[in-house]
């Protein structure tokens, strides 16, 4: 699975992705799913196209479930075990941001709850009018064994294996 996180600009090099997900962007041709949105609402596009809009939470099915969810109810450990009780595998986050206590503090959040749930995650936070691209894994799936995959403003590419969503132990990023 291709997954580009971050600037649309960065998909040029690509044919195709599997997953685009964006902080308010244009969704792209190149990308079968697409999730852009800001910590207010969110779209999902599929193959280039609007496909399904959503204003406080949603799962959508990309070929590995991913439950979206923005504003404050990101902020809720509940969302990622509602996201795991629907078999969610990736949790993907919006959130605006005011000052760095918080802006810390949701990166925290997102990283513990993605160790307790065994969820991957992806949280865009709006920080002083930069977008952070915040990617946690559970700590057995990364090599370094942090359980931080990316955390910066610059857009993030990973492919991942097949298997990386299942349940197997693999280290795959």
């Amino acid at each position: 699975m291709k997954i580009l996180v971050g600037s649309p600009v960065s998909l040029e090099e690509f044919e195709t992705i599997d997953l685009f997900v964006s902080w308010l962007d244009v969704i792209p041709d190149n990308a079968r799913f697409s999730i852009v949105g800001t910590s207010k609402f969110f779209i999902i596009g599929k193959n280039g196209r609007e496909w399904k809009k959503g204003y406080e939470f949603g799962i959508v099915d990309a070929g590995i479930k991913i439950f979206v969810v923005g504003g404050d109810l990101a902020l809720y450990p509940e969302v990622f075990y509602i996201a795991k009780e629907n078999d969610a595998k990736l949790v993907v986050g919006f959130c605006e941001i005011h000052n760095f206590i918080d802006f810390n503090f949701v990166k925290a959040k997102f990283w513990a709850h993605t160790q307790e749930t065994s969820l991957a995650s992806i949280v865009l936070l709006n920080f002083l009018g930069k977008v952070h691209n915040n990617i946690y894994f559970p700590l057995e799936k990364t090599k370094n064994q942090t359980g931080v995959v990316a955390e910066g403003v610059a857009p993030v590419f990973l492919e991942l294996k097949k298997s990386f969503f299942s349940s197997e132990e693999t280290k795959d990023v």
